[in-house]
Order: C-alpha cells, then sequence, then structure tokens
C-alpha cells in the first residue's frame, strides 16, 4: 500500500481521512515521498498548494509556524501584503503553540493570508498563504487541538523553477534583485557562493534557468545569463582581487585533498575545498588552469584573460597548482594516497574526440581532424599571436554547442565556405539556438536531414565530403522521430576540411588496475549520487563521470563533490543530502508545475545584449558579444517576477545534514512576544 493521507488541503480541496477512507488528489505520487531519508518517514508536507499530513499525532500548528517563520525571514518586504501578513501569521502560530491562541484574533489572520494571496506582488507572497487558509477553513480542531512545538525535524527550502532548473541550484531571484536594486557587486556574492567562474558562466551556459523561466508563460524569458554577465563585469573587482589575502584560512590539521584536472569540476572542487578549510592540491596535464573553458571554447566567446583571473582566485585561496602533471604518466591514483592525501577528486574531462567511423574511413588524411582537437589547435595558435589559416572549404559534422564553436571558428580562418552538416532536423539540435542563428549569420551554411557516406580524397589530401539526404520515419526508443538514407540521394561536397564534432570521451590509458576505479557501460567513471567512485576516497564529476556536460553542470558537480569529501573526510562515510532529496520529491510531485500567473503580468519585451557587427567578425577573434548597460540590465531584472516557492517535510526523526536548520528553530522559540 502506498502513502496515505491523513487529512488536509490541496489546491483548495480539502481531504479528510481521519475517519478512514483513502481520498487523495488524482495522480499526486505519494509513494514518491513514503520516507524523506532511510527510515525517516514523511509525516507531513507544507508548500504551493497547501499541505498534507500522513500521520497521526503531528502538530499541525508546529509546523505550520516553522514553514511560515521561514516565509517571514524571507519576505523581501517590497508589498504590504506579504511583508504584514507574514509577520501576523508567524506571530499568530508562536502565540498559539505557546498557550496564548485565545488572544489571536483569528478572523483577521485569515483576512491577512487571503489578502496575501490575492494581492502579494511575488509568488512567494502568492502561493505561500494556501496552508494556513485551508487549515483555518477546514481542520480548525486539528490546528488549535494539539497546539505544540513539532516534535520531529523539518527540512525546508525557499525555491522557483529557474533554482531547480539550474544545476547548481543558483538563488537567481536573489542576484537578479541585487542587480535591480543597483548593487552588482552583492549580486556577485550570490553567485560566489556557488562558484568562482562567474564571468565564464555568465558567457557560455547553457541557460537551462531560461527554459524553466516563468516569465515564459507572459512573454519571454528573463535574460538571467546576460544578467550573470552584467554583474561580472560591473562588480567593482576581479574575482582574484576579492580573495587576495585569504590564505590563513586553510587548515593544515584536516587532510589533505588531491584535484584531478583543472576544468571547471576540478575548479569548483578545489574552490569549495579550500573554503571549507582544507589543503589543496591541484593537478593538469596542462600548463594553465581551465581544462575545456580554456581549450575549448573559443576567444571570441570567452577572452582567455578572464578566465585566468577567475582561476587564480584558487591561487588567492591558498590552492597548490602542479601543472604538466599527467594521471597514468607522472603519477597515477594510489600512488596520490601513498604520498598522504586523504582523498582524490578525478575532473579529468573527456579529452579525446570521436571521429565519424565511416567505412574505410582514413584518420590520418590531411584535412580530416575530430573537432576537440581542432579547438584546441586553433586556441593555441590565438594564444601564440598566429591562428592558423584553412584555404579552401570546410564541413563540420554535427550540431552541437562543439559544432558551434567548430564552425563559427572555421569561418574566421578558412579562404573558402564553412558547411554545417546534421542528420536530423534544426528542432532536435542539440546546440543553443543563439549559437545556431549566430552561426548563420556570420555565414555558416547549414544543411540538415543531411548525414556523411564518406570522405573524399586525394594524394592523402581531404577533397570532399560524400553525403546522404535523410527523411524522417517513425519515432526511435527516446521519442525522437528516427530518420534514414533517402534512396538515391548522394551527392558531393567538395572541401579541404572535414571536421567531426560528434563527441567526445574518457582517455582510459590514464588508470591502471591498481588505480581500482571502474568505468560504466558508456566508458565514463562510474559513480553514486554522491559521485563516489569505486575505490574509497575517490570521487569524480564532470565530462569523465557523465560523458561530455555543460559548463555549469561541472561546476554543479564540483560543488557536490566538494560536499562529499568533506563528508568523508569528517565522518568516515558518504552520508545523505537533504537538498538533493527535497529537489527530488519537488520534481516527482510536480510541486512547482502550477501554472502561469495568477493575475495578468503587464508585458515587457526582453533585450538583447549588443555585438559587434558581423563585418567586425572577419578574420579575428574579438569577442562578439558585449555588455548591457546599466539602464539595460535593471529592466531586464525588473521583468524578474520573483517567483519564489516554499517547501517544507516533517520527519519524526532528525534529518542528517540538517543540523543548521534544526538550531535555528530552537532558538527562535520564547524569543518574546510579536
Amino acid at each position: 500500500m502506498g502513502k496515505k493521507i491523513l487529512y488536509g488541503v490541496w489546491k483548495g480541496v480539502k481531504y479528510d481521512n481521519i475517519k478512514g477512507g483513502n481520498a487523495a488528489p488524482e495522480g499526486l505520487a505519494l509513494d514518491r515521498i513514503a520516507s524523506f531519508n532511510p527510515g525517516n518517514p514523511v509525516e507531513a508536507l507544507v508548500c504551493n498548494f497547501g499541505f498534507l499530513v500522513f500521520e497521526r499525532g503531528v502538530s499541525l500548528a508546529g509546523i505550520l509556524y516553522r514553514y511560515y517563520r521561514l516565509l517571514r525571514e524571507n519576505s523581501c518586504g517590497r508589498c504590504t501584503p506579504c511583508r504584514t501578513g507574514s509577520f501576523l501569521i508567524e506571530g499568530a502560530l508562536k502565540d498559539l503553540i505557546e498557550g496564548r491562541g485565545d488572544s489571536v484574533d483569528w478572523p483577521h489572520i485569515l483576512e491577512s493570508a487571503m489578502q496575501m494571496r490575492l494581492t502579494s506582488l511575488c509568488g512567494i507572497g502568492r502561493t505561500s498563504p494556501e496552508a494556513i487558509i485551508g487549515a483555518l477553513a477546514f481542520f480548525r480542531n486539528q490546528l488549535f487541538g494539539d497546539a505544540e512545538p513539532h516534535k520531529g525535524d523539518m527540512y525546508m527550502t525557499v525555491t522557483a523553477k529557474c533554482i531547480e532548473a539550474c544545476p547548481a541550484h543558483v538563488n537567481i531571484p536573489r542576484y537578479i534583485d541585487y542587480v535591480r536594486d543597483g548593487h552588482p557587486d552583492l549580486a556577485e556574492g550570490v553567485l560566489l557562493h556557488h562558484y568562482p567562474l562567474v564571468a565564464t558562466c555568465g558567457r557560455v551556459c547553457v541557460r537551462p534557468c531560461e527554459k524553466a523561466c516563468r516569465r515564459n508563460y507572459v512573454d519571454r524569458a528573463v535574460a538571467i545569463k546576460d544578467i550573470k554577465r552584467y554583474v561580472s563585469d560591473n562588480a567593482g573587482a576581479g574575482i582574484s582581487d576579492l580573495f587576495h589575502g585569504i590564505r590563513p584560512m586553510t587548515d593544515y590539521s584536516k587532510a589533505s585533498v588531491a584535484v584531478v584536472g583543472a576544468g571547471p569540476a576540478g575548479l569548483n572542487c578545489a574552490y569549495h575545498l579550500l573554503l571549507k578549510g582544507y589543503p589543496v592540491d591541484i593537478y593538469d596535464k596542462d600548463v594553465k588552469a581551465g581544462g575545456m573553458a580554456l581549450r575549448g571554447i573559443p576567444p571570441y566567446r570567452l577572452p582567455k584573460g578572464l578566465l585566468q583571473k577567475e582561476t587564480d582566485a584558487i591561487g588567492e585561496l591558498g590552492g597548490e597548482w602542479h601543472f604538466g602533471q599527467r594521471l597514468g604518466r607522472d603519477f597515477t591514483v594510489s600512488s596520490l594516497f601513498d604520498d598522504g592525501y586523504g582523498a582524490v577528486f578525478l575532473g579529468i574531462g573527456c579529452a579525446e574526440g570521436a571521429y565519424l567511423g565511416l567505412p574505410d574511413e582514413d584518420r590520418t588524411l590531411l584535412g580530416y581532424r575530430n573537432g576537440i582537437d581542432f579547438l584546441l589547435e586553433i586556441e593555441k595558435g590565438v594564444a601564440d599571436g598566429l591562428p592558423p589559416r584553412i584555404h579552401g572549404d570546410v564541413v563540420v559534422v554535427g550540431c552541437g554547442n562543439v559544432a558551434m564553436d567548430c564552425c563559427r571558428t572555421a569561418r574566421r580562418i578558412a579562404s573558402g565556405r564553412v558547411h554545417v552538416v546534421y542528420r536530423r532536423t534544426e528542432d532536435q539540435a542539440s546546440a543553443d539556438k543563439e549559437e545556431i542563428e549566430a552561426a548563420k549569420l556570420e555565414g555558416v551554411e547549414f544543411h540538415f536531414l543531411t548525414n556523411p557516406v564518406k570522405i573524399l580524397s586525394e594524394d592523402g589530401h581531404v577533397s570532399g565530403l560524400r553525403l546522404t539526404e535523410m527523411e524522417i520515419v517513425g519515432r526511435d526508443s527516446r521519442g525522437r522521430p528516427s530518420v534514414r538514407p533517402k534512396h538515391g540521394s548522394e551527392f558531393d561536397v567538395p572541401c579541404s576540411t572535414v571536421i567531426a564534432a560528434i563527441g567526445q570521451k574518457l582517455e582510459r590509458n590514464v588508470f591502471t588496475d591498481a588505480d581500482g576505479v571502474l568505468l560504466d557501460r558508456w566508458g565514463n567513471i562510474s559513480v553514486s549520487p554522491a559521485l563516489a567512485t569505486s575505490r574509497p576516497g575517490v570521487f569524480a564529476g564532470g565530462d569523465c563521470a557523465t560523458g561530455p556536460t555543460t559548463l555549469i553542470g561541472g561546476l554543479a558537480q564540483g560543488a557536490r563533490a566538494a560536499n562529499s569529501i568533506d563528508e568523508y573526510l569528517s565522518r568516515g562515510s558518504v552520508g545523505f543530502t537533504p537538498r538533493s532529496r527535497m529537489g527530488e520529491i519537488i520534481r516527482d510531485l510536480k510541486l512547482l508545475e502550477d501554472g502561469a500567473p495568477r493575475v495578468p503580468v503587464l508585458k515587457k519585451p526582453r533585450h538583447s545584449v549588443p555585438t559587434i557587427p558581423v563585418e567586425d567578425r572577419e578574420c579575428n577573434f574579438r569577442e562578439v558579444d558585449l555588455t548591457f548597460s546599466d539602464d539595460v540590465a535593471r529592466y531586464e531584472a525588473e521583468r524578474c517576477m520573483r517567483c519564489y516557492r516554499m517547501y517544507a517535510v516533517a520527519t519524526p526523526r532528525p534529518i542528517p545534514g540538517n543540523e543548521a536548520q534544526r538550531a535555528d528553530y530552537v532558538s527562535g522559540l520564547g524569543d518574546g512576544e510579536h
């Protein structure tokens, strides 16, 4: 039998099974919240839809008090209904559980909650009153009858669709608030809580947050990535400057950690470990930090000096660099432990580019490259001041973000035309849509529903690419339209260069059997949800653990691994992460899917970042996108609807990792009347 509701109110509907029955909201996946952590059942849930109580003996007043205390703490105070209502509701519930409930004007509390729901300016004020309104309307006996502090534990969070969509769970509305108020320096502080590569992420993030943005119901998503870039460019100081002179925070009584790979995942793992006081050494086969962010993202998107300033912050925090050191050649996982490290993080990326794998393919042909090697070669040339030139036409196979970097780079250095060949439709391409549009604007020619058949050559050089047209027939196992070659449609495209930008993989020769690090069936490092590998004390994240991922995905995994390493070194095991579990509940129960705004929202057109003219992009790697002005950044920030939602789960036993919330709750009791 699945989870059973005892009583509650959900989307304004009363569910009362106190005397028997099994009424429940249709389609609500209650089995997904049988327990919060192993052996710790969920006793109650409070959220934007109302509340549900699952167990007898739960103090509804105690749970709601903690929920509305969180509301009061997070009310921005800009509108009277939420500012005043949150204060009144919290105070009334505190009076109730401390024995002063008879003195509360409950009709006034209900009226205040309803005014909050109707007239608050943001999501947190409009949705959080649902629980108290439902309790006062339908379950007064339960609210007043056993009014006492909640005896168990509770985990609470304030989030939004954009926050949940961000792999790093950045508090996006908060830093946008600071931009709106004219404080990009404070906005950068919010971002630095999650990673040091603020300017980098503000330029190359793939923006999953914008796809989730609730503003899409009204017009277009808030330009979140572009606001982040504005923050980094206007915070008043470089990232490394902000951390200058903080080395004494390193606690040398703690075990030291080796981070292998100075890409986004490794950098962020080192960053968070250093902030926790651990001595950290970073090893990388390159001569500079940055990984694929440095070598694989062209300068017209990400100026390298900017990335350097952000990676310098790791050194300012006390991290020790060991460049020119390759795993499997200069050291092994086992040798790191022999050297005394307490834990190891592997962020070695997927540095081996894939080829097309066509029949009789000759990878030694001059002019045949994989996308990773091509971008690395161009980056080195640009860094040395001697970007190479390509004579003739270029064909790039693939339509992901690496393919876009390849074709736009080729367009800057090739004397001929640049083509992109992709076997599916444009809508199915994984590349950022803006990258595709930018490539088209710069003159790249796209050939969708087209696939390579054979590389043509003369005297050891690429001379062309034979292609075939594709047609859509049904759907594949993932639900995407299936494609097959169209009979008799083959044609040749003359070219001097073919670039395969269809994927990349882990270099397997970096491990020995003695390392004890297992790979999964896809050839990536096998990791647990906590990013622990098969060898105790070894963790992995980023491309090497997931396959090619995004920069923000790598940053998020680096931070998660740092937390796991901290648990491993301080507790001897990798435990439970309450924020991740809450994210699962929000996703599985679709708690953020409450539709469009309830009241009309004034449409405000989205601003696009300014760019340099197309004609100024020829034969150079100048940064294409520019930064918002102060006025435009504030305008764009004002488009944010601040659609926070609040969530709380109650359990009978302590939740691992929730010590801070428990202490905060205890300190809030008995501290005077409201």
